[in-house]
């Protein structure tokens, strides 16, 4: 029986290596600091054995590759504590001073992954598992010989995830940990508390999971819009929920056996108005309204001391994060507790106030033997000595505090906040302001030049953060999340010496593989086509270039706007065109489509003769370019901050287009934006176009009016109008600004008017 066992294994190993002959050198993420591969391969069999000591995480690791291969080659592997040949040996060694390091090699002999600690170790078969994966490339066992040298260049490499705004059951947790081991993360922040959700059971305080965990969802209102706190078993639609602690312990340890640190975040003293609502008592007006801790109050103190003495033992690691960020302090001011606190300690200002709560709140967490963490306003005032600043606001807070000689997590938003958009499509997922590019996030280096050299040492790493307003599932976290976290993996753990761009690209086209076997829900924004046209005016043609930001993958595209196939037109050189082309572009990869699609209209009408005449003019913040952006062929996405917008506060857009020459026309289009959750704009509430041949007697084509919508999601709003075909050498456009802001609106004021890239055929 066994004879016969070996003799279908050698048939399956001749079936596969007709296939595919030599190994596949399928790269790592992130790429180790030394790589060396040699002459040889060496084959995983069933009588291949894995060798660890015998120690909890020693067996642990182990029963991780059994599983491994008993999944992804159907060989079922056996264990040992006995050092032998032929097989997978798990070291650990005195050598060395880094625990996060790692030895790899490939030999005759077998496989061993040494390190000082397991971490390394486990980093080691992290390395192993990608160099036998995707099964799309790797049909048997089979490895080069190599050799790998490898360890971190930081030590805090990490992603933040917060379950306040939208709630995550502890098995999704348990998934992300999961991707932030697969790429040697270490790091988990976990913002369980904010203004709009409290997340952790506290036995002191039972009203804040009762109460604070759950809020009433009100009609056309984003959770921070008029948020109220109640019970789970109020009349009516109620959103919420929370982790009890044997929840919390469950994912510590779990987080634990990836040898990723869970760090806490209990917001203070901002941000928390689903406390105070439940314990009002520690607001400066007693009505829980402002969502900031009173100052002046001890009892205040007292509260988040309480709390914080819950917290600590479910947590086993250094940091506390504070969070500490956007505080109001008007509360403050129009507090008489607060201002005798400032008399009292001779405090100037609510600066100074808020630096003294933060100051004091740092002791009480230090006597707890923790260290406090929290975004970088806690600079505000004075930071205290033992603090550590995580910088979001850019890098310069970050560069405040090390050169100060704190410790520093760099966290900038751009661009490491992972709930801005990564594509720049229409089509992509809802998310929140900017836009942070794959190669942009690759790009990240936490060490800015203007920190001392001295103090270089402080910065600890980095943190991508994932806020969740717009993120209510899963799938959609992960989107958000994959591939950019990759390209994070390698900016914080590989020597910016060994970094090369253009071999992360080729290898990050495996990994995508890598995530579809382990069915990651992963954005494929950096392959989905992009444009840019220009006018050649010496032989007047438009010529329209496709790419995507990886430039890699094929682009297959129709000129009259059918979906394409695989069998569709190849990109392979610019088209140039003379009349209108509706372009329906598609990236393929492998024979299948890849990210969302290009789908445009460019017109011809508009030449280099084309002049615009303003009655209004525009914002010069807004410019969407200057006189030329209404008809540039660069079209806005629905995000406030696309510099391709144009803006009209408080007045009415109203222009006219001289073409420069009649033009055969029988359509104009345009597009107008509002997000009423995010900002002023506002759709118009009316829309005249009309046409003339002389510039001065006009004919309607269009008389629009626009139904109020008060989603509170971003919205484009495409107005055009077909008409029978005529000459015309100027078009007049006029749209009607609201004006005042309505009542239900969540800002005051005027409304602006977006609009942008005027289309003809």
């Amino acid at each position: 029986m066994k004879f016969f066992k070996l003799l279908i294994f050698f048939l399956f190993l001749v079936t596969v290596s007709c296939k595919n002959k030599v190994p596949v050198k399928t790269g790592v993420i992130p790429q180790p600091n030394l790589i060396e591969y040699q002459q040889g391969t060496f084959t995983v069999t069933d009588n291949t054995v894995i060798v660890s000591e015998n120690s909890e995480e020693g067996k642990r690791i182990a029963a991780e590759l059994v599983s491994f291969f008993d999944k992804n080659f159907n060989i079922k592997l056996n264990t040992s504590t006995k050092i032998q040949d032929n097989a997978i040996q798990l070291i650990i060694s005195e050598d060395g001073d880094n625990k996060e390091a790692y030895q790899l090699n490939v030999t005759k002999k077998g496989v061993s992954i040494t390190g000082k600690t397991y971490h390394g170790v486990f980093y080691g078969v992290q390395t192993l598992k990608q160099l036998l994966t995707p099964k799309a490339l790797i049909n048997a066992p089979i490895l080069h010989f190599v050799h790998i040298k490898d360890a971190p260049e930081f030590g805090w490499r990490g992603m933040m995830l917060d379950v306040s705004r939208h709630f995550f059951p502890k098995d999704s947790v348990k998934k992300v940990i999961d991707i932030l081991a697969m790429h040697k993360m270490n790091k988990f922040h976990w913002h369980l508390v904010d203004g709009i959700g409290w997340r952790i059971q506290i036995d002191k305080y039972p009203e804040l999971i009762e109460k604070g965990a759950w809020r009433k969802v009100k009609e056309n209102k984003k959770p921070w819009e008029g948020f109220e706190a109640t019970y789970k078993d109020t009349e009516g639609e109620v959103y919420g929920g929370f982790y009890t602690k044997a929840d919390i312990k469950e994912v510590v340890a779990y987080a634990a056996e990836r040898y990723i640190d869970v760090i806490p975040e209990i917001e203070m003293p901002g941000h928390s108005e689903a406390a105070l609502q439940c314990y009002p008592e520690f607001t400066c007006d007693g009505e829980g309204t402002s969502g900031v801790y009173c100052a002046g109050n001890d009892g205040s103190f007292e509260f988040l001391q309480n709390i914080i003495s819950e917290v600590v033992p479910l947590f086993p690691y250094k940091y506390l994060h504070i969070g500490g960020d956007e505080v109001g302090k008007s509360a403050w001011l129009n507090c008489k507790k607060c201002q005798k606190r400032m008399q009292d300690e001779n405090l100037e200002n609510a600066e100074e106030l808020q630096s003294y709560f933060v100051k004091r709140m740092e002791k009480f967490i230090h006597s707890k033997n923790k260290k406090l963490i929290g975004w970088d306003e806690i600079l505000e005032g004075g930071l205290p000595e033992r603090a550590t600043v995580m910088s979001w606001r850019g890098f310069e807070g970050g560069i405040e505090a090390a050169n100060a000689g704190h410790d520093v997590v760099m966290s900038p938003g751009s661009p490491l906040y992972f709930d801005h958009n990564q594509g720049k499509s229409e089509f992509e997922p809802p998310s929140w302001g900017g836009y942070n590019n794959l190669l942009k996030v690759y790009d990240f280096n936490p060490v800015p030049d203007a920190i001392a050299a001295d103090k270089r040492h402080h910065i600890l790493g980095g943190q991508a953060n994932l806020w969740t307003e717009q993120i209510k599932t899963l799938s959609h976290a992960q989107y958000m999340m994959l591939p950019r976290l990759s390209a994070l993996s390698e900016a914080l753990w590989t020597n910016p010496n060994q970094k090369n761009k253009n071999e992360f690209i080729k290898r990050i086209d495996v990994h995508f593989d890598r995530f579809k076997e382990l069915n990651y829900h992963f954005a494929g924004s950096s392959l989905a086509p992009d444009y840019n046209v220009t006018y050649n005016k010496a032989d007047k043609t438009f010529v329209l270039e496709l790419k995507n930001e990886l430039g890699i993958n094929e682009i297959r595209y129709t000129l009259d706007g059918t979906a394409p196939t695989v069998n569709s037109e190849l990109y392979t050189a610019p088209i140039r065109y003379t009349k209108p082309i509706n372009v329906h572009a598609q990236a393929f990869r492998n024979g299948e489509p890849i990210g969302f699609p290009l789908k445009k209209m460019f017109s011809t009408g508009f030449g280099d003769k084309c002049k615009v005449t303003y009655t209004h003019p525009y914002n010069e913040s807004y410019s969407g370019g200057g006189e030329q952006a209404l008809f540039n062929n660069k079209f806005a996405n629905p995000r406030g901050d696309d510099p391709n917008w144009q803006g009209f506060p408080k007045k009415d857009f109203e222009v006219i287009l001289d073409l420069g020459e009649p033009n055969a026309l029988s359509y104009v289009g345009l597009n107008f934006f509002q997000h009423i959750g995010a900002t002023s704009v506002m759709l118009p509430t009316q829309v005249v176009i009309g046409i003339s041949e002389d510039g001065k007697a006009f004919k309607t084509i269009l008389d629009k009016t626009l139904e109020t919508v008060k989603d509170r999601d971003p919205i484009i709003k495409r107005i055009e109008t077909e008409f029978e075909k005529q000459d015309v050498s100027f078009i007049k456009i006029s749209a009607k600004n609201r004006g005042q802001l309505p009542e239900w609106h969540i800002r005051n004021g005027f409304a602006w008017v977006f609009v942008d890239e005027v289309t003809v055929k």
